[in-house]
């Protein structure tokens, strides 16, 4: 042994260190397969969110079209996923648009849409690019039966009284060959609007009426020229939102009746702010017997809530009425009768605090508040969706604001809670009176 061997042993693991680190930062080996290449060379960047997080280390004719290998940076290793989504990005020109005219003058680069299952290191790249609704979060992803396709595409837009609310995925012949399916992408914000009563038609193209005052032609947008189109429909009564893989019909034109359905759907990236939770009303039921020569017996219904003090509710329905026989009045509360036997604590002229024991949790004091001026609301009930009431359609009034009547609230709302838009906070009860005219009672304090 002599001092001397130390020299070419730290020389060997230096360079053994080196040599690791140079392996490490090569790469994550990918290999992509492609129909075509489309001039895309070694060389060549891959990126994601306008990063480069790799680059085509060769490119090559194979059984199955080109294979593209590609080494994934360290940064980029969760990219090589089952799920993801690769294409080459190249100038396109189309009637519906342009796109990749960067690469014109640059060179070609590919582009991904990262997946989140297991890792994978062989994929089947896109023809090309997906459709940009397909990249967002959420939304919903329906099937529209038609007869035939048109000049429906993927990319075509999918319309609510003429504003986008999503696109068309893909069109193709269904698997009997007896109708074609088109696979319909609805935004996020807008998935409130689909549900079960939802219509649907196309709209490419136009139509021409020839009379004695000319020549008249019916366009529904441009886009629905150049690249077809879809629109839809919904009604007051329309049911449930519908769930990832629903089919409907496609019409060819729209009835009369659906141009006229004006239904109450919130919209929006969300309903309420960070997932706040909305309140459970209970059904309640107000029974009692009138009448002198004939007794019959007679009954009202609506929502109340359930706060530390009692039920809170609408007047007349925790109110005995005036001509009921003694003893004969009592309410239905989540499978309890409760007797009437006084009058509730009066909150202002249309709202009441039955002093009770609540039958469930409580809604608490925190999440009340009292409104300053109208805004954007929710009105929800036990269970179905809730109904949007916008604030341009609220006109405020002493301790109610007024609902504007084209809206045609059905009866079933009668004491339904209502919650602000911005925080999710109680900020009254929504009444119909006997002409089913809407009004908002506002809290007149916060309740205990």
């Amino acid at each position: 042994w002599s001092w001397i061997w130390i020299v070419p042993i730290a020389a060997a693991l230096v360079a053994a260190v080196l040599a690791f680190q140079a392996w490490g930062n090569r790469g994550i080996p990918i290999t992509i397969q492609f129909d075509r290449g489309h001039g895309l060379k070694a060389g060549d960047v891959l990126r994601h969110r306008g990063i480069v997080v790799g680059a085509v280390d060769g490119v090559a004719l194979d059984a199955d079209g080109v294979g593209v290998d590609v080494l994934l940076r360290p940064e980029g290793e969760n990219l090589a996923r089952v799920g993801s989504r690769f294409w080459i990005v190249r100038p396109q020109l189309g009637l519906s648009g342009v796109a990749g005219l960067e690469t014109l003058i640059g060179s070609r680069y590919l582009q991904v849409i990262p997946g989140s299952g297991a890792l994978q290191r062989r994929f089947v790249g896109l023809s090309a690019p997906p459709v940009p609704d397909a990249l967002e979060p959420g939304g919903l992803e329906i099937v529209l039966d038609g007869t035939h396709r048109g000049s429906l595409r993927p990319g075509s837009p999918v319309t609510y009284r003429k504003i986008r609310v999503g696109s068309v995925l893909s069109v193709a012949l269904a698997a009997d060959a007896r109708s074609v399916e088109v696979r319909v992408r609805i935004r996020k914000p807008y998935v409130q609007l689909v549900r079960e009563q939802t219509r649907f038609w196309d709209v490419s193209g136009f139509s021409a009426d020839v009379g004695i005052t000319g020549l008249k032609l019916h366009l529904d947008t441009l886009d629905a020229l150049i690249a077809g189109g879809i629109a839809l429909a919904t009604p007051s009564d329309a049911g449930e939102v519908v769930s990832t893989g629903h089919h409907f019909q496609l019409a060819t034109d729209a009835e009369r009746e659906w141009l006229t359905w004006r239904p109450a759907l919130p919209v929006g990236q969300s309903l309420l702010p960070q997932a706040e939770p909305t309140p459970q009303p209970l059904r309640a039921a107000l029974q009692w017997q009138e009448g002198r020569l004939w007794t019959s017996d007679e009954h009202r219904e609506g929502w109340v809530l359930a706060v530390e003090g009692g039920l809170l509710g609408p007047t007349d329905l925790l109110t005995p009425s005036e001509a009921a026989h003694a003893d004969t009045s009592v309410i239905e509360v989540a499978g309890e009768r409760l007797p009437l036997t006084g009058a509730p604590e009066a909150l202002g002229e249309l709202l009441a605090l039955m002093k009770t024991t609540p039958p469930v949790s409580p809604w608490p004091r925190e999440r009340q508040r009292i409104p300053q001026d109208v805004e954007d609301c929710l009105a929800v009930r036990d269970g179905g969706a809730p109904l949007s009431l916008a604030a341009s359609r609220l006109t405020a009034e002493d301790d109610h604001w007024h609902v504007d009547p084209a809206l045609s609230i059905e009866r079933t709302w009668h004491g339904a809670c209502v919650v602000a838009r911005g925080d999710g906070r109680l900020v009254g009860l929504l009444l119909l009176d006997d002409d089913d005219a809407a009004v908002i009672a506002i809290l007149p304090r916060l309740l205990p």
